[in-house]
């Protein structure tokens, strides 16, 4: 399988691969609520960023993706804070999963240390050996003065690379990726990693790297900083 080619599958490209059978994923997006999640999946699936904050609802969408040459159906779901009181099993939204995509927002640090102190606990319970991509989001707020200035006030800082990438270590994760909805930026090149993970048949491995920075985005699009684990 190519690693160079994952691309949203048009009615043309699916008919000259009419002769494959579609693979199905299931990619459950999760993490702390207000940290660009559902702003993220309208920027993958809809080309849109939503200039106005609206309520999660239960919407799911699902892309046709080509990646190499296969076509994979990814099954995107956006997770609510009200499905933490589901009961565990079957009809859950963690069930079935593929791939787990645990976000956190690089302007809220607390979002990063829920990815391991909240959320790493329970994906071990509810989807035991599921793979786990980490992503960083709203890169672009990284340096902005306004967000600076802000988290100053508290003691704080906004999340830097290193500190991503150290908590994708201690996680386990089989990606590490940087993006922004708002600049759709490293937005598709993220769900192609994620693609790829989901034909990964290992949970864990061992880390290689991309020496790219998420800042190179304002030149290419097509560069994110990212971890790899193959």
């Amino acid at each position: 399988m190519s690693d160079s080619l994952c691309l949203k599958a048009t009615n043309s490209i699916i008919s000259n691969f009419g002769h494959k059978k579609i693979i199905n994923r299931k990619i459950l997006v999760l993490g702390d609520p207000s940290i660009g999640k559902t702003s993220l999946l309208h920027v993958y699936a809809r080309d849109h960023f939503p200039q106005i904050f609206e309520p999660t609802v239960v919407e799911n969408h699902t892309i046709d993706v080509l990646v190499g040459e296969q076509i994979v159906e990814l099954c995107l779901w956006d997770h609510l804070a009200e499905e933490e009181d589901e009961k565990p099993g079957p009809g859950s939204s963690y069930s079935n999963s593929h791939v787990v995509m645990l976000c956190f927002s690089v302007d809220k640090p607390n979002s990063l240390i829920n990815t391991e102190n909240k959320w790493l606990d329970r994906i071990i319970e509810r989807c035991p050996g599921v793979r786990i991509c980490l992503a960083a989001l709203r890169c672009d707020l990284r340096d902005d003065p306004k967000t600076q200035a802000h988290l100053a006030e508290y003691g704080q800082r906004p999340i830097d690379y290193e500190e991503g990438l150290a908590t994708a270590r201690r996680i386990r994760a089989s990606r590490y990726l940087e993006c922004s909805a708002r600049l759709n930026r490293g937005v598709s090149e993220a769900f192609l990693e994620v693609a790829k993970v989901s034909f990964s048949s290992k949970s864990t491995s061992v880390y290689k790297f991309i020496k790219s920075d998420y800042r190179h985005l304002e030149r290419t699009r097509n560069s994110v900083r990212s971890c790899l684990i193959t």
